[in-house]
This record gives C-alpha cells, sequence and structure tokens, in this order.
C-alpha cells in the first residue's frame, strides 16, 4: 500500500476503525488512481526501478506469446475460426502492452498524488453505502481527479 494506516485514520479522524475496512478502501482509492492516472504509482523510487527492469522480459514475452497464438490460430484451418482466434490473440497481447505501458510510465507517489488518494479514500470510505437518504451529495470540484490531472497518461476510460 502506498498510504500507510495510521495516515489513513488520522485522515478519517477514526483511530478506532477497523484495519480492514480501512485497507479495503485505501486499496480502492489507490486502485482507481491508478487506473485514472492510466499508470502504476510506487512508494519509493527504488521500487520503481525494479519495476522497469521487468518492462524488456515482459515485452518479449508479450511479442512471444502473440506469435505463437498466431501460428495456432493459423493452424485451425476454418476460416472464421482462424479469424475469431486471432482477435482474441490481438486482445490478449493489447491488455499486456497496456499493462507493460503502464509499468513504464509509473510514477513516484508524490504529495498531489496522495493527497488526491485519501481524498477520494475519505469519500469512499465516509459513504459505505449505495443510498443516501436526507442530503444533498455534489462531487468537489476540487477533488482527487483535479490534483491527478497533471499526472495522467492518455485518456483513459
Amino acid at each position: 500500500m502506498l498510504i500507510d494506516l495510521p495516515t489513513a485514520k488520522a485522515h478519517i479522524r477514526d483511530d478506532a476503525a477497523p484495519d480492514d475496512q480501512v485497507q479495503l478502501y485505501l486499496r480502492a482509492a489507490e486502485q482507481s488512481a491508478e487506473q485514472w492516472l492510466n499508470r502504476r504509482i510506487y512508494a519509493t523510487p527504488e521500487e520503481l526501478t525494479a519495476a522497469l527492469l521487468t518492462v524488456p522480459a515482459a515485452s518479449l514475452a508479450a511479442v512471444t506469446a502473440y506469435d505463437a497464438a498466431l501460428v495456432a490460430a493459423d493452424a485451425l484451418g476454418d476460416v472464421r475460426l482462424v479469424l475469431d482466434a486471432r482477435a482474441q490473440a490481438g486482445r490478449v497481447y493489447d491488455r499486456a502492452a497496456d499493462a507493460i505501458r503502464e509499468i513504464r510510465d509509473g510514477i513516484v507517489i508524490n504529495d498531489l498524488i496522495k493527497a488526491g488518494i485519501l481524498l477520494l479514500f475519505g469519500h469512499l470510505y465516509a459513504s459505505r453505502e449505495d443510498v443516501v437518504i436526507g442530503v444533498t451529495a455534489s462531487e468537489l470540484p476540487q477533488g482527487s481527479k483535479h490534483l491527478w490531472q497533471p499526472y495522467r497518461r492518455g485518456l483513459g476510460v
């Protein structure tokens, strides 16, 4: 986890909050940040460097698997099966390439990213139900996405 439990509990002003519940919402906020940023977030420069060292081998493995899937697809004989298998191989390769790109574009957490994660975590923790009764809720215009915007890669989902 990028943010420790004491920091998270201090943010929500609830030292008695159950650790497992805090960890769940904190992990969700961290994963949301990575998805929105289209890049992995690392706690230290050393963790980022270690992850970057895996990129060449992961790239080679993805290309090798894609090439093997194409050969297997072509061996199916029936044109419809070949086309379907080739399309599936392309989708699998694209997912692998996206994961590699997220690592390659990785970033070490900074105060803006951390503040955005804490804002989202606080919202998730405070709003643990699907329905809110008797209040008007609205998104804060200067929320987590505003803090993360300068670090975003691509348009996202």
